[in-house]
């Protein structure tokens, strides 16, 4: 009798298939599954915006000034200087913006002006420059939550991530400020604290927040809770001491470095309480080795002596930024002129607290993060290995810290809004768990849409008509639109360049379609250029002449529906502002024929 060639064990074995991988661990498909998540979000957002790119309508004066600075640099301004010499002329005036920024959106000018001209490189670069911090964020989430709630569900965070339009917006095609290179930092900073290798992650964190202060100074309190989860993260373990001791030497390292790159020698001694400066960097720089010598000292074997060396250091380099710079205690706008902090700063809405909104946007504040709290509250009940505990408290440190940072500042609503999508992603995928298993497909169905609404685009959706079934806010009309017109503000290109006393929302328009200079724009640095054009639009005309005249300003631009005029109504009621509004022009003001011009009047100052 003939035997089988295989045994029957072997032939067993070779007919049963090992279980293949989910699709998205297969290969680089998670790659790719992120990759079309950015390019559906990149497809929908060139659509929305396409009418806008032709003659770059920013959206934001801070968009605007960006494109003027990197204009500058290009035509020969010094790397170390970011100040804007069109700007209340001829002293001009001192911007605290990061000149690293400018890099690719002039690079991107660069390399493809000889093949498409300035304007249209200039173009080019303001959609494309968004559009790469996109992606970058959505891969460098996926990266840093992929090794911890596995590729699924990190997806699912990124899915999440391209639905929320608070992150978004600072991310749309010519939104070039800063902001959203914030958000992408924040990113480094989650993935750092939570990385497997414990080295790794604290110079990635370290590296992220240094970018992140030198970016701006708004980073400081992320700083602050960053470094405080850490604290805790080693005071509950004794191996966490690298990621630490890592992280406080990268984020002063990192600061020290960044601030000469960008500054130079002699700048980088200047103290300033709104950026990276010594007031800052000294503590910094004391925390690394009172870290070190209070390890030495108290050593690491207990929680107590772990967490003493800590709350030592952290006092030192605070009680030394206290002594040193008690002048930056009170935050960096308490410094400024009274009369720009109550009738400039305060109406910038975005640097108000949550209570000082519309309930529609408080309510947007609010709402998305609680569902990210509750997500991560659930990840812990159920979570019983202390190491993933931690990183959940670690999370869950960072979205409270941050979401109490974004209730006292609108801006920070971003930030908050990314450390809460790991929570919210969790929360779905559990009781997406138990949708699926519900015996009827209606059921299932049904629930899996109500699922939506845990998204970050249904919460803020359902937030925002809580609002105003709670309250009624009707939806303000564009007014500002036909002031900050291309067409409306280009006109101006006809009367030979001078400088124009013109309202500060409208200067940096001024300054990125014309050759003309102005007074002051909303940069607080400036403070007197923005005092000059607040007095002289409040003062009664007599002496709103005399301000003017001390400006050198030749022409008066003026705009009946621009915010900020309007605003004058209330606070300075027989001001030269509302006089014009009213049409009762003084005589030393000569109006201006500027053919294309309907928006707004332009006066000469006689």
């Amino acid at each position: 009798m003939t035997k089988p060639f295989f045994s029957r064990d072997l032939a067993v074995d070779l007919t049963v298939s090992p279980p293949r991988a989910p699709f998205a661990d297969r290969g680089r498909n998670a790659l790719w599954l992120v990759g079309a998540l950015w390019l559906e979000c990149a497809i929908i957002w060139l659509w929305w915006y396409w009418g806008s790119f032709a003659h770059l309508d920013f959206r934001d004066p801070d968009d605007a000034m960006r494109l003027v600075q990197v204009r500058d640099f290009l035509a020969g301004q010094s790397w170390f200087d970011v100040s804007q010499h069109r700007v209340s002329p001829p002293v001009g005036g001192p911007m605290h913006w990061s000149r690293l920024l400018d890099l690719p959106i002039a690079g991107i000018i660069v390399a493809l002006r000889p093949l498409l001209g300035q304007a249209m490189a200039e173009i080019v670069a303001c959609i494309t420059v968004p559009l790469i911090t996109l992606a970058t964020l959505c891969y460098g989430l996926f990266g840093a939550l992929r090794g911890f709630v596995g590729t699924e569900r990190a997806l699912l965070t990124v899915a999440l991530l391209v639905t929320s339009f608070p992150i978004l917006t600072q991310m749309a095609p010519l939104r070039i400020d800063h902001h959203a290179w914030q958000i992408a930092a924040a990113v480094g900073v989650l993935g750092g604290t939570i990385a497997a290798n414990q080295r790794r992650g604290g110079w990635i964190a370290g590296g992220a927040m240094a970018m992140w202060l030198h970016i701006s100074g708004e980073g400081l309190p992320f700083a602050a809770i960053a470094g405080a989860v850490l604290a805790l993260r080693y005071a509950a373990r004794a191996d966490e001491w690298p990621r630490l001791i890592r992280y406080a030497f990268a984020l002063a390292a990192g600061s020290a470095g960044l601030l000469l790159l960008t500054h130079g020698w002699e700048a980088s001694l200047a103290a300033h309480c709104d950026a990276m400066s010594p007031p800052y960097l000294m503590p910094l720089l004391l925390l690394v080795p009172a870290l070190l010598i209070g390890r030495g000292i108290a050593g690491h074997t207990t929680v107590f002596r772990r967490a003493l060396p800590v709350v030592l250091a952290g006092g030192v380099s605070a009680a030394l930024f206290a002594l040193a710079s008690p002048q930056c205690l009170a935050g960096p706008f308490e410094t400024l002129d009274p009369a720009v902090y109550r009738y400039w700063y305060l109406g910038v809405m975005e640097g108000q607290p949550f209570w000082a909104q519309g309930l529609s946007i408080a309510a947007i504040v609010l709402v998305p993060p609680i569902a990210g709290f509750i997500g991560i509250a659930v990840a812990l009940r159920g979570e019983k290995d202390s190491k993933r505990r931690l990183q959940w408290l670690s999370i869950l440190g960072l979205s409270l810290g941050s979401f109490l940072v974004s209730a006292l500042v609108l801006r920070a609503m971003s930030v908050a809004h990314m450390f809460a999508l790991t929570g919210n992603a969790w929360l779905i995928a559990s009781l997406y768990t138990k949708v699926t298993a519900r015996p009827r497909m209606t059921e299932r169905v049904t629930l899996t849409l109500l699922l939506c609404v845990l998204t970050p685009v249904g919460l803020a959706s359902l937030a925002m008509l809580g609002g105003n079934a709670v309250r009624a806010e009707p939806v303000a009309p564009p007014a500002e639109k036909p002031c900050l017109d291309s067409a409306q503000v280009e006109a101006l290109r006809s009367i030979p360049a001078s400088t124009i006393f013109a309202p500060i929302d409208l200067g940096p328009a001024v300054l990125q379609r014309t050759s003309h200079s102005v007074i002051g724009t909303g940069h607080h640095r400036n403070v007197a250029g923005i005092g000059m054009v607040l007095r002289g639009f409040m003062a009664p005309p007599d002496e709103a002449r005399r301000i003017l005249a001390s400006t050198g300003a030749r022409y008066l631009l003026f705009c009946p529906a621009l915010n900020e005029i309007t605003r004058y109504r209330k606070i300075a009621p027989d001001g030269l502002g509302v006089r014009l509004l009213n049409g009762d022009v003084p005589q030393w003001l000569r109006p201006v024929t500027v053919r294309g011009m309907t928006a707004m009047t332009l006066y000469r100052i006689g």
